[in-house]
């Protein structure tokens, strides 16, 4: 499971080290893509594979169903670990989620995403605080 949050940088040629614990669990493979939030997400394989099987279902005739396919596989890129357990982030999704040298890494259970530390920083604001807090998550069913 990806958790946690990380402090990294992205070097010039766009190569992310991956924290080593995160390492490990993309030893199957990965692939990188647009998120829904001006960041990106790192899927494994098998994650990525799921969600393809999920948006095929989905009918071709529908105007959400297809943007959804676009924003996910036509923004994606598969991924290799290099030996020194890094990534290279296309220059595309590097411009498209205004990463630069910094980059804030955030475990979310089945994937990790990839954020510009400003707008991480914003994002986290919302979901600290508590007034807001308490309405996000009104409509989702969750039990333990």
């Amino acid at each position: 499971m990806f958790f946690g949050q990380f402090d990294h940088s992205i070097d010039e040629k766009g190569r992310l080290t991956v924290p080593a614990r995160y390492r490990e669990l993309l030893d199957g493979g990965a692939y990188i893509t647009l998120g829904f939030e001006n960041n990106l997400m790192v899927m494994r394989s098998e994650e990525f594979e799921k969600l393809q099987e999920k948006i095929k279902l989905m009918s071709i005739t529908n105007t959400k169903s297809r943007q959804l396919a676009r924003l996910i596989f036509g923004n994606a890129a598969m991924l290799d670990i290099d030996n020194n357990g890094r990534i290279l982030i296309p220059q595309f999704l590097r411009d498209l989620s205004k990463l630069d040298s910094s980059v804030k890494i955030v475990g979310i259970g089945t994937h990790f995403e990839l954020w510009n530390p400003d707008f991480w920083n914003k994002k986290q604001e919302i979901i600290l605080d508590g007034a807001i807090r308490e309405g996000l998550f009104e409509d989702l069913e969750l039990s333990f």
